[in-house]
């Protein structure tokens, strides 16, 4: 067996185990930043949920308002308008709050999409050094000076 064949049996098994492992690492990356796009379909809907919760919360408070103003309102009538403001804006915080978790949600996916790219980087870069080290080892072997 000459020189660079031996180089090439003690590199080739742990290149192609690290570019197993980098394949692995892009297919996370890949499938981090797939959730990374649906959550952010999610927030923009949830956003319009927010603003539609909103608008309709303004409309139904301009109606009430303007269905007894300048009456005489009974406190039966005032309860009632009242609850009915308390009910509006309790559905408008509740979109509220969805939308907060899924902003921080996002934010937690962001810092996971960087990690996996991070590795998916670093992986590759051992793969690339491997391949320089296989061919420096080549190299070496076909030096007159290092043959046997």
């Amino acid at each position: 067996m000459c020189p660079s064949e031996n180089s090439l049996q003690v590199t080739d098994p742990l290149r192609l185990l690290r570019q197993h492992r980098v394949d692995r690492a892009e297919r996370l990356w890949h499938i981090k930043r797939m959730e990374q796009r649906a959550l952010s379909l999610s927030i923009e809907q949830a956003r319009s949920a927010v603003e539609q919760a909103r608008q309709h919360e303004s409309r139904q408070q301009a109606e009430l308002t303007g269905r007894y103003q300048g009456q005489v309102v009974s406190p039966a009538i005032l309860s009632g308008w009242d609850e009915s403001q308390r009910q509006l804006a309790a559905q408008t915080a509740q979109q509220a709050r969805a939308l907060q978790v899924l902003l921080e949600q996002q934010r937690l996916v962001a810092i996971h999409v960087e990690s996996a790219r991070q590795y998916a980087g670093e992986c590759q870069r051992k793969v690339e050094k491997l391949l320089e080290l296989s061919v420096l080892l080549a190299e070496e072997d076909q030096w007159p000076g290092h043959q046997e």
